[in-house]
């Protein structure tokens, strides 16, 4: 039998996945997506470790009930993680999706020095 789809936020904190699932019949509905109501930051603060939650790689996934399929929303530097994140989002069919709110300290300082040096060759 297969399992039930997920949606919800994510974190890949030293090499581990970690989630916070719920499944579409439980997701709160905006415009055509399904989506989990917890925060990050909730997640983050369940977890009791130092720091921010900007400060680990992290992502949502979302239902996209027009298309029936997940949409992953990931970190770029643990994009390569997508598979393993939807098999464990129980996802048969999905797409990877970057977002700049899904970009953890260390991928926000690389696109700040790109746009830092574009904007010094103008």
């Amino acid at each position: 039998m297969r399992e039930a789809e997920l949606v919800g936020p994510f974190f890949y904190i030293h090499g581990c996945l970690i989630m916070s699932g719920i499944p579409l019949s439980s997701a709160r509905l905006q415009a055509d997506k399904l989506d989990n109501p917890m925060s990050h930051e909730e997640l983050f603060d369940s977890l009791r470790l130092d720091g921010d939650y900007i400060d680990y790689p992290r992502g949502r996934v979302i239902w996209d009930c027009t298309k029936h399929r997940g949409i992953i929303y990931i970190d770029p530097c643990i994009k390569n993680r997508g598979e393993e994140i939807a098999r464990k989002f129980h996802l048969q069919e999905c797409v990877l999706e970057e977002d700049e709110h899904y970009h953890c300290k260390n991928c926000v300082g690389s696109v700040i020095d790109e746009w830092n040096h574009w904007r010094n060759e103008r």
